[in-house]
């Protein structure tokens, strides 16, 4: 047998997340299609995150196991010219049959874009989060170090969530930038951690969205976190501006 890695980035905007379903688009029933298709084989693929119907990847791990002679140059060729143009393989590699893409990671990283300006940009239509108002981004910053560490995420979490996943997580960098350009302004938060939660990005964005219009103030996300109650951030921001960065595995620096 014969361990592949791929790499993988996608717009997320098609498709109902990466988690296969038997009646909907998904990224890894395409890439599964299209293996089995070169194969000629059932492929099992694991990837290294289950991103949510709408969410984009620049950065995506996924691996499967083959006993089929064939070469990572053939592989990569073969997948991008089968695949839809919104999913491309960047790279195929032979890795160690123990390799496995979810349980091997040891950190991720996903950025989130914020678009600013008086009217929508077609070009940044559903690719990132458009919004009218101005953000205040110390403020933003200050309330984000509240988040940074290992704590019970519970009140950044789906609310539906499973009782048997736990809850506790380590968020080891919060980055916030804001670039203003011709076309607008861009504000992008960078999440660095071990694991994350369902939804725990999208809400923390929300609520620091929040801060950053004079909404919520910088303590009180402190306190929304040390509650541990869903209902005390009751926001969630929208898949658009979502992107899984990269997948870290040796290479973690935290």
């Amino acid at each position: 047998m014969r361990n592949f890695k791929l790499t993988v980035e996608y717009l997320g905007t098609n498709y109902y997340g990466w988690q296969f379903l038997p009646d909907k688009p998904t990224v890894q029933g395409e890439i599964i299609r299209c293996l089995e298709t070169v194969l000629r084989y059932p492929v099992k693929l694991i990837g290294a995150s289950r991103t949510d119907a709408g969410v984009h990847a620049r950065g995506q791990v996924a691996n499967f196991s083959t006993a089929k002679e064939v070469s990572c140059e053939k592989l990569l060729s073969a997948l991008n010219g089968l695949l839809p143009p919104d999913i491309r393989v960047k790279e195929v590699e032979e890795v160690p049959l123990e390799f496995h893409a979810r349980r091997s990671a040891r950190g991720k990283l996903y950025r989130y874009r914020l678009f600013i300006r008086d009217v929508p940009s077609p070009f940044e239509f559903r690719r990132s989060w458009y919004l009218r108002r101005t953000l205040s981004v110390e403020p933003m910053r200050e309330a984000a170090r509240f988040l940074v560490g290992t704590h019970d995420f519970t009140t950044f979490s789906k609310s539906e969530r499973k009782r048997e996943v736990n809850p506790i997580r380590t968020i080891d960098k919060i980055e916030i930038t804001n670039k203003e350009w011709e076309e607008g302004v861009l504000v992008e938060l960078l999440f660095t951690g071990r694991s994350f939660l369902r939804h725990m990005v999208r809400v923390i964005v929300a609520t620091l969205v929040k801060v950053g219009t004079g909404e919520v103030k910088p303590q009180e996300v402190k306190e929304m976190l040390q509650a541990k109650d869903r209902s005390r951030a009751p926001f969630l921001a929208p898949p658009d501006g979502l992107y899984l960065e990269r997948v870290f595995y040796d290479d973690y620096p935290y």
